[in-house]
């Protein structure tokens, strides 16, 4: 190898440095001061906890930990405990159609129940139909309805009939209208 020539800058007689082109020979630093392999396990876990206390004291006192907090309890509605449904379902569009015979009771309600109606010539001596609820959310068949119908039939004719509406929620609210009354009609001749 033919002898280096003064880098750009340095003078001759002085320990030479690489010049344009030339190659430094490169060793691997001293090792001084690194751990055994044997310390590494360990300096991973105290790191591994160190960070996992900084991430816990940031999200407990800093500005960045209470936005993540109310963006937390803004998704949830302010709270982050899960809500009972303790609202039993609310009636509307309450509609009985007799014929001489039979008679259809139409209703709706705000949230998915089950369909019953209790009926009869007096409100002391009554009938369910159906024997169970229908469409019954806390059965495990049947997710509920909002639109609900019910058909009684076997009326006697030119009779006023009594009936409530029944209807019970997945939470096991159950709702039961105000008494109501309808007329079947006169048998054409």
């Amino acid at each position: 190898m033919p002898p280096q020539q003064p880098g750009w800058g340095q003078q001759p007689g002085t320990p030479q440095q690489p010049g344009w082109g030339q190659q430094q020979t490169w060793a691997p630093p001293a090792q001084q001061g690194q751990p055994s392999s044997s310390n590494r396990p360990l300096l991973i876990l105290v790191l591994f906890i160190l960070l996992i206390g900084l991430g816990t004291l940031t999200y407990l006192y800093t500005p960045i930990g209470a936005t993540i907090k109310d963006l937390l309890q803004s998704a949830t509605g302010g709270t982050t405990t899960p809500t009972v449904d303790t609202t039993e379902p609310e009636f509307s569009q309450v509609l009985a159609t007799p014929g001489p015979t039979s008679a259809r009771i139409d209703w709706e309600t705000d949230e998915l129940a089950s369909t019953q109606v209790e009926y009869g010539k007096t409100q002391e001596n009554t009938s369910l139909e159906p024997d169970t609820p229908g469409d019954d959310p806390t059965s495990g068949t049947s997710a509920g309805v909002l639109v609900h119908y019910v058909i009684l039939t076997s009326l006697e004719s030119d009779t006023t009939y009594y009936y409530r509406l029944i209807s019970k929620d997945a939470a096991g609210n159950e709702a039961v209208s105000d008494w109501k009354t309808f007329n079947t009609t006169v048998p054409e001749a």
